[in-house]
């Protein structure tokens, strides 16, 4: 199913709008931070063929920095743009309202799921703070911003999966008053 994210004239556009501007640019961050994880590793393999001497913590950075915080801050933006994956081979061929409500629920499921990820998010992120957790390599990295990015970007991704629900929802009571 396609995007639901292009509001109706019943949802309040602000909030949304702001929710909209929001994940974009958490996935704008995200995509930056593929860039700079490409140049870091084409850099190291460079350096490793060439010099035969790899990047100290290149390892560190992709495993603890970059991989978590594309994925974490990518998910709002993901949701925003209908990008998620979807089994739908059995929705797939639903219409009308059985179809918005279907996608409704799911949403709803979707986000009753992230919100305990997110609180347990937020949990690890204190506990990861109070101790300055780090990660010992070739070079030592702190993980807790890390943590605590994570828990945002999931924070990110609940509140865009609510303004989904109140756009899909919208749609549903249009469509009632059309049908």
């Amino acid at each position: 199913m396609e995007s639901v994210m292009e509001s109706s004239p019943t949802t309040p556009r602000a909030p949304i709008s702001v929710i909209h501007r929001l994940s974009t640019f958490s996935g704008a961050v995200a995509g930056v931070i593929v860039l700079v994880l490409t140049i870091q590793i084409a850099a190291d393999v460079l350096s490793r063929n060439v010099f035969n001497q790899p990047i100290p913590g290149t390892l560190e950075l992709t495993a603890n920095l970059f991989m978590p915080l594309i994925v974490f801050l990518s998910l709002a933006y993901a949701e925003y743009a209908g990008e998620h994956i979807r089994a739908t081979i059995i929705v797939g061929s639903l219409t009308g309202r059985t179809a918005l409500a279907t996608e409704l629920i799911g949403r709803i499921v979707t986000l009753l799921v992230v919100l305990a990820l997110t609180y347990y998010a937020v949990i690890g992120a204190i506990y990861a703070t109070e101790l300055r957790l780090e990660v010992l390599g070739a070079i030592t990295l702190p993980v807790w911003p890390v943590r605590i990015l994570a828990a945002v970007g999931l924070m990110l991704f609940a509140i865009q999966l609510t303004a989904s629900i109140v756009i899909v929802g919208a749609q549903s009571t249009q469509r009632k008053v059309h049908d």
